[in-house]
C-alpha cells in the first residue's frame, strides 16, 4: 500500500510505499528549504509492539573519536538524498515513520521539523484484494547483513539451513506450501525448465502419495553440445518416483521451454489459481538469484495456463511452429487501457510483446525500473533511451544493454556482476566493511518492467520472459500484465529499489576503484547543504527526487 502524501508547514513533502518486507520513503521539497538543511533523520514505530527506533544507515560525518559500528543513527548521521528504504519490516505490520529534518552542525544537530507517515506492509500471500500472492526472495549477493549473520560459512554453495532461510525469506516455503496445499483428487499440472531440487521433489513426491493428479512436464531440449536442464531432472525423476507422471518437451524449431508455472485445479478438473514467476526448480534461484514467485487465485487465466498446459501435456513434441499457433490462440496482447491481468504466451509470430512494453515506456510520465538478465531487444532499448519518465535499469552485466542506454539522460543503471570485492568498502570509507558475495554467476534473475509504478495506473509487467526476440519467438514462456493494480505495484517496487540501491552503490564504487577515482572522503557525510542543491540541478538527481512524486 502507499500512504498520502504527508507536507508539512515549510514545504516538506514526504510519501511512503510499503512492500512486503520492505518500506520505501520519498522526500521533496522546495530548493529554498535546504538552505541549511544537513539531511534526514528517520525515526520508526512499530505499533504491534511499541517499539520506537531510529534507522540506520553507512554513510556517517567525519568526527574525531567516533565509532558507532558498521552503521549509524540516522539521527546524528542523516540521510543525505531523497529516498530510502527500510529492509527490516515484517509483513502486515502498521508503523509510524517520522521524518526529521536536521540542520545545524555534524555532532550537534539540531530538528527543524518532522513530518509523520503511517503505513501497513502488505501479507505476501494477500496482496492487494485481488487474489495476488508476491514472494520475492531476499538474494543480494556481496551482503554486509549475510557476512553478519553468517560470519564462519565456508566459500561456495551454501548448505546452511539458517542461511538459506534466511537468503529464501519464504519463497521457498510458500511454493512448496501451494504444492503442499493440493488435496487428493485435485490436480497439479506443472510445466518447468530447471527441475531438480530436492525440497520440490520430496513435496511432489507427497502430493504423488495423497493422491494429488500430478501432470508435470519439464524442458527436455538439449542444446549443440548435447546439454540441458533435462540432464539433470531424469535421475531426480527416477529417485523420487515420478517418472509416471513427468513428460519431457521436446519439439523441432524450439530453443527452451522456459516455463515454470504451476496450475491448481480441483477435482472436477477446473482450474482455480496458478503459480508462476521467474523462479526455476533449484537451489540457485532460491538463496543466491533475485527471483519471485508469484500466484493468482483467479479461474479465468488459470484455465488459460492450464490449456496450455493440457496441449502441451498432450503433445510434448509440438514444433515451435504449431506451438506458436496455439499460444497465439489462446492468449492475445493485452488491451493497453484495461486495468486487470492478462496472460501472453509464447512462442509468438513476432516480438509484439516487447512492441507492447516498449509503447508503454514510451507513454511513461515519471518512472521506469526494470531488470535484463540477459540482452534487451532493441526496439524496448531505444524505447528506453527515449523515455520521457526517469529509468532505474538493474543489470545482471553491463553488456546485456547498449552504450545508447548507458549514456542516456536521466537514467541510471546498476549491474550486479560489476562488484569486484570487499576492498572497494574499504578504500571507500578507509575502513573495511565485511561483505559476502554467497553466489557466483547469474545474479539478477527476475524479469521485470514497472511503468509509473506509483500513478493511480501502474503497469507491472513479470513471469518468465526475457524482453528479446528468444522469448518472444523461439522459447515456451508466459508473461503476465498487470495493470492498475496498485498493491502489486507497491510490492513490485519496493523489492526492485531494495536491489537497485544494493547493486548500484557497489557498481559505482567498483568504477570508481577501477578509474582510480575514490576519494577516501567520499565515505563521509557532507557537512554543509551542498549534497541537496544537487538535487535541483536539472540533472539525474532532480528526476530521481522528482520519480517518486507527481
Amino acid at each position: 500500500m502507499r500512504s498520502a502524501i504527508e507536507t508539512s508547514p515549510n514545504g516538506l513533502q514526504v510519501r511512503a510505499i510499503a512492500g512486503t518486507y520492505v518500506v520505501l520513503l520519498a522526500f521533496t521539497c522546495p530548493k529554498a528549504y535546504c538552505t541549511g538543511l544537513l539531511g534526514f533523520g528517520i525515526r520508526r514505530k512499530d505499533h504491534e509492539n511499541g517499539e520506537v527506533v531510529w534507522l540506520r544507515g553507512l554513510k556517517r560525518f567525519e568526527l574525531p573519536g567516533m565509532d558507532d559500528g558498521d552503521s549509524v543513527s540516522t539521527r546524528h548521521h542523516p540521510i543525505q538524498k531523497f529516498h530510502w528504504g527500510d529492509y527490516t519490516t515484517k509483513p502486515g505490520r502498521r508503523y509510524t515513520y517520522s521524518i526529521h529534518a536536521l540542520t545545524g552542525q555534524p555532532g550537534s544537530l539540531q530538528v527543524f521539523e518532522a513530518v509523520d507517515v503511517p503505513i501497513i506492509c502488505e501479507q505476501p500471500n494477500s496482496v492487494g484484494n485481488k487474489g495476488h500472492a508476491v514472494h520475492f526472495n531476499r538474494s543480494a549477493a556481496a551482503s554486509q547483513a549475510f557476512a553478519r549473520r553468517f560470519p564462519h560459512l565456508p566459500a561456495g554453495e551454501i548448505t546452511d539451513a539458517n542461511a538459506r532461510r534466511w537468503l529464501s525469506r519464504g519463497l521457498e516455503e510458500s511454493l512448496i506450501a501451494f504444492i503442499d496445499a493440493a488435496k487428493a483428487k485435485q490436480g497439479l499440472h506443472l510445466f518447468l525448465y530447471e527441475f531438480e531440487k530436492d525440497s520440490f521433489f520430496e513435496a511432489l513426491k507427497r502430493a504423488k502419495l495423497r493422491k494429488v493428479k500430478l501432470e508435470i512436464i519439464y524442458d527436455g531440449l538439449l542444446d549443440g553440445k548435447g546439454d540441458g536442464p533435462s540432464l539433470d531432472a531424469a535421475p531426480q525423476i527416477k529417485k523420487y518416483g515420478l517418472k509416471s507422471v513427468c513428460k519431457a518437451r521436446t519439439g523441432a524449431g524450439l530453443n527452451i521451454s522456459h516455463n515454470k508455472f504451476m496450475v491448481l485445479s480441483n477435482a472436477q478438473r477446473k482450474p482455480v489459481s496458478v503459480w508462476t514467476g521467474s523462479t526455476n526448480f533449484t537451489d540457485s534461484a532460491i538463496y543466491g538469484q533475485s527471483n519471485v514467485g508469484h500466484a493468482i487465485i483467479h479461474a479465468g487465466l488459470a484455465q488459460q495456463y492450464f490449456d496450455w498446459h493440457q496441449t502441451i501435456w498432450k503433445t510434448p513434441n509440438l514444433s515451435g511452429a504449431d506451438s506458436r499457433k496455439v499460444a497465439m490462440s489462446l492468449t492475445q496482447p493485452p488491451a493497453t487501457t484495461t486495468a486487470g491481468t492478462q496472460l501472453v504466451l509464447s512462442p509468438r509470430k513476432t516480438t509484439e510483446m516487447v512492441s507492447e512494453c516498449a509503447e508503454w515506456v514510451s507513454a511513461s510520465k515519471r518512472l521506469i525500473c526494470f531488470t535484463a538478465p540477459f540482452a534487451m531487444h532493441d526496439e524496448l532499448e531505444a524505447a528506453l533511451v527515449g523515455a520521457p519518465a526517469h529509468v532505474l535499469g538493474l543489470l545482471n552485466t553491463n553488456g546485456v544493454v547498449g552504450k545508447a542506454l548507458h549514456d542516456a539522460a536521466n537514467t541510471q543503471l546498476a549491474a550486479s556482476a560489476a562488484i569486484d570485492d570487499q576492498s572497494i568498502l574499504e578504500a571507500w570509507q578507509g575502513r573495511l566493511l565485511a561483505e559476502s558475495k554467497h553466489h557466483s554467476g547469474v545474479h539478477v534473475h527476475t524479469k521485470i518492467l514497472l511503468v509509473d509504478p506509483l500513478s493511480e495506473n501502474p503497469l507491472v509487467v513479470t513471469g518468465s520472459a526475457n524482453f528479446s526476440t528468444n522469448s518472444s519467438r523461439f522459447n515456451d514462456e508466459n508473461q503476465l500484465f498487470i495493470v492498475g493494480d496498485t498493491a502489486v505495484a507497491d510490492v513490485y517496487l519496493g523489492e526492485f529499489v531494495r536491489l537497485f540501491d544494493h547493486y548500484y552503490f557497489r557498481d559505482h564504487l567498483s568504477w570508481l576503484a577501477k578509474q582510480k577515482k575514490i576519494d577516501p572522503k567520499a565515505g563521509f557525510l557532507d557537512s554543509t547543504d551542498q549534497w541537496a542543491l544537487r538535487f535541483f540541478d536539472g540533472g539525474e538527481r532532480q528526476a530521481a527526487r522528482l520519480a517518486f512524486f507527481g
